[in-house]
């Protein structure tokens, strides 16, 4: 009779007009934030997905359209409760869904290159080799081996198939939005923990990650199932956890260089259990530690030169690069992150400090230290957003209102991916590097099974476009050849602090490499940064032998670097 009767009220106060006025207010907020972000995109320096740029591409009477559709949507949800039942599941299939409508998107950021060209070691000639020679021969730059070598088994057990590779960041990314939940849950309830993970949803610039053959969303994966598997380790005991929360550490300390720093947040939650219980806490979070740095060191040992000299090359080049390759924040927590996400987030600082909740510092603790060390680059930062998704729930959590609360969430969730999929995803697929994807798809259709790779590059180019072999080779099932190029010593000096210093110091693989008198070309592909640019004889008499071309030539002049392809073929 009691549950009835609150039933009851909850309906007769979710119908009040004092409630109808909320969710008008939450509407039109809604409605309007976007449009102030519109009216003041100049302020946004994100590298890759800018709202100036985005505006080229998309016309606001469109977005207008879509942005009330999502809304009037977001207040439909809100008055149903049919998808509260196996919650965890709604929300791990509706972020999967959700992110998988981005895989058309190209790989917009050439690092996928040395991923690729990493994984396909592993894939023509094993496991052996690409543990032998991973740093050596196999060119590393500055990745850490975990994510290439993960893409490798796909490749080598499943098919060397881009979309596989999405798939399995997708599933990466809806995975985190499931280990947020349960961090939430764990830390506080069920109600913190379901809300951070929809919100997780409301980070526009996360959708445009998912789709890339990068290690940034697997990052993201890593660090959360290290920290949520820590915590159960700590809190509940036992060998098992304690098993699963050392070898999580392991995996995440060979993602990426940066999820090191985000390590720091484990001995807080360590100082977290010790008010409740030291003695228990010491002895639990020593045999995690002794075990963790066993797992490390063993691996560390077996590849200590090649980190030792990666992480001197960090420090000398990439350090102070960082000043220089960095977006603000106005950027990186109006723009990129939905406004209401963050305005939730700083307000949840007044909340935990009224109430002088430690566990707060848990997952505000990387927020503050990202800035206090001024670290600006977002995708440094990507890895910290579902504790910044976890910090705007919490803050969330003071509206009473239970279907005004989901209305405001679907909201943030609709609008968001309302940005990225009617502005993002068409900006990326308007970048001039989307012509290496339809030149792919486009070698798919022909007949040609071997296929030449010619590279022509300006004397002022940025980028390297013997790049262009290895991205092309993410798309296309033909087989590829390639004749490597020296670069002049005078290039190497010029570009030696340059963040694209990579593609220049990237040595085409071997198994690209023409074998005199064994293959019979039928096809040919030539990459330059500029349209007809002039050709050299020797590949002017190798197009004659071709009577048809097809030229990709798109170009949204945002990046100085360009890529102009044409396939010659029979």
């Amino acid at each position: 009779m009691s549950i009835f009767v609150s039933t009851q009220q909850e309906k007769v106060k979710n119908h009040s007009p004092e409630s109808l006025y909320h969710h008008l207010l939450v509407f039109i907020l809604s409605l309007g934030t976007p449009f102030v972000l519109y009216l003041s995109r100049h302020h946004d320096n994100n590298r890759l997905t800018s709202w100036d740029w985005v505006f080229n591409v998309l016309s606001p009477s469109r977005f207008l359209a879509v942005l009330i559709l999502v809304l009037v949507v977001a207040w439909l949800l809100s008055r149903f409760s049919f998808y509260e039942k196996g919650k965890p599941l709604v929300l791990v299939v509706t972020s999967f869904v959700m992110a998988s409508l981005f895989w058309s998107a190209p790989e917009v950021i050439i690092d996928s290159a040395r991923y690729f060209t990493q994984a396909k070691h592993l894939k023509l000639y094993g496991i052996g080799y690409f543990s032998e020679e991973w740093g050596k021969s196999i060119f590393a730059w500055t990745d850490l081996p975990l994510i290439p070598f993960l893409y490798g088994l796909v490749f080598k057990f499943l098919g060397e198939h881009r979309i596989l590779i999405q798939a399995l960041n997708t599933a990466f990314y809806a995975l985190t939005v499931l280990l947020t939940y349960q961090l939430g849950r764990t830390l506080w309830d069920e109600e913190v923990g379901i809300w951070g993970g929809w919100l997780l949803l409301g980070f526009p610039y996360l959708y445009t990650q998912v789709p890339l053959m990068l290690v940034d969303v697997s990052t993201m994966f890593f660090f959360m199932l290290a920290v949520v598997t820590c915590l159960n380790a700590l809190k509940k005991g036992g060998v098992s956890r304690t098993l699963l929360a050392s070898f999580s550490l392991f995996l995440i300390f060979y993602v990426k260089y940066s999820s090191w720093m985000f390590l720091t947040v484990i001995p807080v939650i360590c100082a977290y259990f010790m008010f409740q219980n030291p003695v228990l806490t010491i002895r639990r979070g020593g045999a995690l530690a002794v075990l963790s740095l066993v797992l490390i060191g063993i691996l560390f040992m077996v590849y200590q030169d090649v980190f030792m000299e990666q992480i001197r090359f960090l420090m000398e080049y990439q350090k102070p690069g960082l000043k220089r390759w960095s977006e603000s924040y106005v950027s990186t927590f109006l723009f990129q992150v939905h406004p209401f996400i963050t305005a939730a987030a700083l307000f949840s600082f007044v909340i935990a400090a009224r109430k002088m909740d430690f566990r707060f510092l848990i997952i505000s603790f990387l927020f503050l230290l990202f800035l206090f060390l001024q670290i600006k680059r977002i995708r440094y930062t990507l890895p910290i957003f579902p504790m910044f998704a976890l910090m705007a729930a919490y803050g969330i959590g003071v509206i009473q209102n239970r279907v005004l609360k989901k209305h405001l969430i679907f909201s943030i969730v609709g609008t968001s991916f309302a940005v990225a999929f009617v502005g993002f995803l068409p900006l990326l697929k308007s970048l001039g590097v989307k012509n290496l994807l339809d030149a792919g798809m486009y070698l798919n259709t022909l007949s040609a099974e071997n296929v030449e790779v010619q590279t022509l590059a300006a004397d002022n180019a940025v980028v390297n476009p013997d790049l262009g072999v290895s991205v092309l080779d993410i798309y296309t099932d033909r087989k590829i050849y390639y004749e490597k190029k020296e670069i002049s010593p005078q290039k190497v000096e010029q570009i030696k602090g340059s963040s694209l210093r990579f593609t220049w110091e990237y040595p085409v693989p071997d198994y690209y490499s023409v074998v005199k008198g064994n293959n019979i070309m039928d096809g040919l592909v030539v990459i330059s940064d500029k349209i007809d640019s002039p050709m050299p004889e020797s590949l002017d008499k190798k197009i004659r032998h071709y009577p048809f071309k097809k030229t990709f030539q798109q170009s949204s002049n945002i990046f100085q670097h360009q890529t102009f392809i044409t396939v010659y073929h029979k």
